[in-house]
């Protein structure tokens, strides 16, 4: 079962339309794993049977003891391996791990995007296979696209089409945008909301590249903004995979008369049903929230899905045990220093909130 190896700029267009096509017909495949989205640093690997993409993987390597350790290296693929088939999935990761084998990598972190139900028990078929857990539950929220969008409308939570109807009624208008002027518009509000919200935005650079895509590409995503009297006021990024949208990204700016986000994300839907989605995907969720993102994405609907959670599969023991130890003792050495923080160090929760 050879696999194929490939570095960003070794796939010829011919093969980046074969990866495509396989992942578009795949029900566990995610926007972050097709080879449009990672245009630096990202490798590949892919397993053929009958000349048909079968398997697919976008990774990357990093070193998880920084540069002091630069032999420490591991490899992690941000949802995937990609495969519906999970017997395949477990035969070609195990090539994949004599690979990484092979070029000295310590362990190797797998985040497919597999939907955990109490009949498939596939976090107990992943140890017993040797992997081992890592972090805790991931959740998601998805609506079905299928009804009306008037059965839509009706199941949103009666604040959220309230702010919907608002918004529309003083002018907000929501269009999908690809000019770079627009697309540094987004930009400059999401770095904006990140200072106020007091969250690390994702590189610029990062997040032009992948916009840029969704927005040329066939109907693979967009960039909406809103706008009230010819201001950008909030912005959502989504992608499509099959027949399936992710809300990636967004960003709206406070406003006195109404909550752009609202209508956002309302707009995003009715996109995702228009090009031919059954399914969105509201990204990160808590399920039970009463306040906060969560409880602002439960007022469209949905159904709580669990995923199987992080594993990884230690490939040098030697090395992991060194990795392990000195992991632990950094962990012991922060966590003792912040407890031992003088009193003035300390910044109140209230400043925090109010950045």
């Amino acid at each position: 079962m050879p696999l194929e190896f490939y570095a960003t700029n070794d796939l010829s267009e011919l093969q980046i339309c074969g990866i495509t096509d396989f992942l578009d017909s795949q029900e566990t495949s995610h926007i972050f794993q097709f080879p449009q989205w990672n245009v630096s640093g990202a490798r590949f690997a892919l397993l053929r049977e009958s000349g048909k993409i079968r398997w697919f993987c976008t990774f990357g390597t990093h070193r998880p003891l920084g540069s002091s350790l630069p032999w420490m290296r591991a490899v992690v693929a941000n949802r995937g391996p990609v495969c519906d088939d999970y017997a395949l999935w477990q035969a070609a990761a195990e090539e994949f791990i004599e690979q990484m084998r092979h070029e000295g990598v310590t362990y190797f972190d797998a985040v497919p995007d597999w939907v955990q139900t109490p009949e498939r028990g596939l976090e107990n078929s992943l140890r017993n296979s040797g992997w081992q857990e890592q972090g805790g539950d991931r959740t998601s929220l998805r609506l079905d696209l299928t009804k009306s969008e008037d059965e839509m409308f009706g199941n949103l939570r009666k604040n959220s089409r309230y702010e919907v109807r608002r918004a529309e009624r003083l002018g907000v208008s929501v269009a999908p945008g690809s000019a770079d002027t627009e697309i540094e518009e987004f930009l400059t509000l999401h770095a904006r909301v990140a200072v106020r919200k007091g969250f690390a935005a994702e590189s610029p650079d990062d997040l032009r590249g992948a916009i840029r895509w969704l927005t040329t590409a066939d109907a693979r995503g967009a960039l909406l903004l809103a706008r009230a009297e010819n201001q950008v006021c909030g912005g959502a990024v989504i992608g499509r995979s099959g027949r399936r949208c992710w809300y990636v990204w967004g960003a709206a700016a406070k406003h006195e008369h109404f909550n752009v986000g609202h209508i956002l994300q309302w707009k995003a839907l009715l996109w995702a049903k228009s090009h031919g989605c059954n399914e969105y995907d509201f990204g990160g969720y808590t399920p039970g929230a009463t306040s906060g993102p969560a409880w602002f994405k439960a007022g469209f609907g949905g159904t709580v899905v669990r995923f199987v959670r992080p594993h990884r599969r230690v490939i040098r023991r030697g090395y992991y045990r060194t990795f392990d130890l000195i992991f632990r003792m950094s962990e012991f050495s922060r966590r003792f220093w912040a407890s031992h923080r003088p009193a003035r160090d300390l910044v109140p929760t209230s400043a925090l909130a109010e950045k």
